[in-house]
């Protein structure tokens, strides 16, 4: 298994247009008002090592996967402007959800995890479950 991290900052409000704002508000607590994280993504990649590469991915075509897929659309942006999450409450679960979709169409059965971190001790691991 092979492990790439990088850091990603964006801003995001959690609110649920489904909900009142009474309700935003007791679930969401301070996080309906647009705020900021540095966050860590870790993508997890594994699979069969190719004899004649030594690989199972090369980690510059990796690299360029997830900054294409990924760094590109959400670095430095808000994540509610983003037509991807429009809709959606953007909590760090359904963002992961969102990355594990978007690499899996480039990755396939390679990519094994993707992994969060929002702040040291706010994280999540997402498998495609």
């Amino acid at each position: 298994m092979y492990d790439h991290h990088t850091l990603l900052y964006f801003s995001h409000r959690l609110y649920s247009h489904e909900l009142t704002l009474e309700e935003n508000k007791q679930i969401y607590g301070k996080c309906i008002n647009q705020h900021g994280h540095n966050y860590v993504l870790e993508v997890s990649v594994k699979g069969a090592v190719d004899p004649k590469t030594g690989m199972f991915i090369n980690i510059t075509e990796l690299k360029s996967i997830i900054a294409t897929e990924v760094l590109d659309i959400l670095d430095h942006r808000t994540l509610e402007d983003l037509e991807p999450l429009k809709g959606i409450v953007t909590t760090t679960e359904n963002v992961a959800v969102w990355i594990w979709g978007a690499l899996h169409k480039k990755l396939g059965n390679l990519l094994f995890e993707v992994k969060i971190e929002e702040t040291e001790k706010n994280f999540v691991i997402y498998r495609g479950e």
